[in-house]
C-alpha cells in the first residue's frame, strides 16, 4: 500500500470545528451525510473527498470513533480485504465501531436453491425468480461490459419477476428501470453488445471498479473480521446499530424508512 500522509486534497481539509474522534464513510458514492467525513474513489460532491481506498487511509491512528463502508469490500480481491480492514482497524479508537455492509451470499444462495426447486416442479413464477437470482449471483462477477446481463434484463418491459427484483434490490433499481423505460432511444441495447469485446477492453473494464471480486456470508465475514483483531462481531438489521443514533444519518435507510440495499448483510465489530 502506498503511504498517504495527511489530507491528499488541501482544498478539502477536515473541518476544523468538527471535533475528533471522527465518523468516516468509505466508498460513499452518492449516499453520505455532512456530519461524516466521506471518502470515495471519485468525489461526487464537495462533501466527498477523493481518495484511492486501496492506499493508506488519510487518518492518524485511533482518530475515528466509527468507520462505515457499504458495498465496497466485494469490489476488492479477496487477498486485499485484510489490508483494507487492517487500515480500518488502525484508524479506529479503542472500542471504536466498524459497520460493514456487503451483498449477502447466504441469502442469495438460499433463494436460488428454493426457486430452483420451485422451477423444476413447474412453478412459472419460481422459474422467473430463478432466472433473476442466477444473474444476481453471477453477473457482476463475470461481466465484461458495463451493466452486463443485468442491464439487458432490466430493459424488458414487462420484466419477469419485477416485483421480486425490486424487493431484492431496492429503490435505486426502481429508478434505473423507470429511466430505461422512459428513455428507450438512449438505453437501447447497442449492436456492439453482441460482438465479443477486445481483450484489452475487457482488462480495462475489469479493473474499473464495477465488477465484484468476492462475496461474503455471515460466517466468512465474521471469521475475516476476527482475524483482523475485531471483536464483538454481530449481524444486525439495516435499522439497528450499536452506534447511538446511527439510523438518523440514513446511510442504510431511505428517507421513508425502507432499506436502501435490501440484498445486504449488515455486520458490526469493535476494535478491542
Amino acid at each position: 500500500m502506498k503511504p498517504v500522509f495527511g489530507w491528499l486534497n488541501k482544498r478539502n481539509p477536515p473541518d476544523p470545528v468538527r471535533p475528533r474522534p471522527w465518523m468516516v464513510n468509505l466508498g460513499c458514492g452518492g449516499c453520505f451525510h455532512p456530519d461524516w467525513i466521506n471518502l470515495d474513489f471519485v468525489a461526487s460532491s464537495p462533501e466527498v473527498i477523493q481518495h484511492d481506498l486501496r492506499t493508506r487511509l488519510p487518518f492518524e491512528d485511533g482518530s475515528c470513533e466509527m468507520v462505515y463502508h457499504s458495498h465496497v469490500m466485494e469490489h476488492f480481491p479477496r487477498a486485499f480485504a485484510p489490508l483494507f480492514l487492517r487500515e480500518c482497524h488502525r484508524i479506529l479508537t479503542p472500542g471504536g465501531l466498524m459497520r460493514v455492509v456487503v451483498p449477502d451470499l447466504e441469502t442469495i444462495v438460499r433463494l436460488y436453491l428454493k426457486n430452483l426447486d420451485g422451477a423444476t416442479s413447474g412453478d412459472i413464477q419460481a422459474a422467473h425468480r430463478h432466472e433473476w437470482l442466477t444473474l444476481e449471483l453471477l453477473d457482476q462477477m463475470v461481466r465484461e461490459r458495463s451493466g452486463g446481463e443485468i442491464l439487458n434484463y432490466w430493459r424488458q418491459d414487462p420484466m419477469p419477476a419485477e416485483e421480486f427484483v425490486i424487493g431484492r434490490m431496492g429503490r435505486e433499481v426502481l429508478r434505473a428501470i423507470e429511466y430505461l423505460r422512459s428513455h428507450p432511444e438512449e438505453t437501447a441495447d447497442p449492436a456492439s453488445q453482441h460482438r465479443p469485446p477486445k481483450a484489452i477492453d475487457v482488462g480495462k473494464f475489469r479493473e474499473s471498479g464495477e465488477v465484484h471480486k468476492w462475496m461474503y456470508d455471515r460466517w466468512s465475514l465474521k471469521v475475516l473480521l476476527g482475524s483482523m483483531s475485531f471483536t464483538d462481531t454481530r449481524v444486525c438489521a439495516a435499522d439497528e446499530s450499536q452506534f447511538p443514533g446511527f439510523a438518523r444519518y440514513c446511510l442504510d435507510l431511505n428517507d421513508d424508512g425502507s432499506v436502501r440495499k435490501p440484498d445486504s448483510l449488515f455486520m458490526e465489530a469493535r476494535k478491542a
